[in-house]
């Protein structure tokens, strides 16, 4: 009797997207959940989800690679990408997985958490403490990055998308993963790594090692980015009462993602400085 053959679910979702019908194209279900290969056009995409009458959460949605050349053009398009296992429970298709899988998870939500640099407010008491820290830009990615591992765990840069983050940081694409690191004393006290496309900088996690050092560190990096001439910082969205707190201590609002995509497709054309440097810089 003939062996029958068992497929990930890697293998199901890859096949199903070299078929003609969707090469060119994306799966998307009633939840919000979408699939993507390497040949979609990720502007595309948001212009698809921002017309749907589906689109009324959070769309998230999963890509079937890692590489940096399609992260990169999924993050110039504006989605938050993060990485998971794949399960049952991550997206909803009608799929029996018999396998976990890494996979990139492209979000973006209803409503944006920005910052604006003519709302930077920093408080008193962080001002009463910034000149004893050190703020370097890039000095060491990858320390930085391993920090935040340690820090948070790999929940969400998993192996793979910590790989393609160092390429992101090392090679140049469209966008740059760029570090914030702050030093007290010539010893990293706190960082955070980003993505800079054009004029717009993505905050995606960072750690601290010692109180008020990470309120410090994004302190800096917002003064930093205001000095420099960015149009806005995004901070994705608000998922904790805490997370909610220090943003708009901060002076950030809210918009919706019709007016975020069109203010990220202006301010993603300009030159970035970030771009190009390498090996610290405050």
């Amino acid at each position: 009797m003939r062996e029958v053959k068992k497929y990930s679910l890697v293998q199901k979702l890859r096949y199903l997207l070299q078929l003609p019908k969707y090469r060119d194209t994306f799966i998307h279900n009633s939840n919000g959940d979408f699939i993507v290969s390497e040949s979609c056009d990720p502007d595309a995409i948001i212009d698809r989800l921002l017309s749907s009458h589906k689109y009324n959460g959070m769309d998230m949605g999963i890509g079937l690679s890692f590489s940096e050349k399609f992260i990169s053009e999924f993050m110039y398009a504006g989605f938050y990408i993060t990485s998971d296992f794949l399960n049952y429970e991550t997206l909803s298709f009608d799929f029996d997985p018999d396998k976990l899988d890494f996979f990139p998870l492209m979000s973006i939500w209803p409503i944006q958490t920005v910052l604006f640099f003519e709302n930077l407010h920093i408080s008193k008491s962080i001002r009463r403490i910034a000149d004893r820290y050190e703020l370097k830009v890039n000095n060491n990615f990858k320390t930085t990055l391993n920090k935040i591992i340690e820090h948070h765990g790999d929940i969400w840069i998993t192996p793979p998308l910590k790989e393609t983050l160092i390429n992101l940081n090392e090679k140049n694409y469209r966008v740059k993963a760029v570090s914030f690191e702050v030093y007290k004393n010539g010893e990293l006290a706190a960082g955070e790594v980003g993505i800079a496309a054009g004029k717009i900088y993505t905050s995606y996690s960072g750690f601290h090692s010692e109180p008020s050092a990470g309120s410090v560190q994004i302190a800096l990096m917002l003064r930093y980015l205001k000095d420099n001439k960015y149009a806005f910082c995004n901070f994705g969205t608000d998922e904790s009462p805490a997370n909610n707190v220090y943003k708009r201590r901060f002076g950030c609002t809210y918009i919706d993602r019709e007016d975020f995509i069109e203010l990220w497709r202006k301010a993603r054309e300009k030159p970035n400085e970030l771009y190009f440097l390498q090996g610290g810089r405050t």
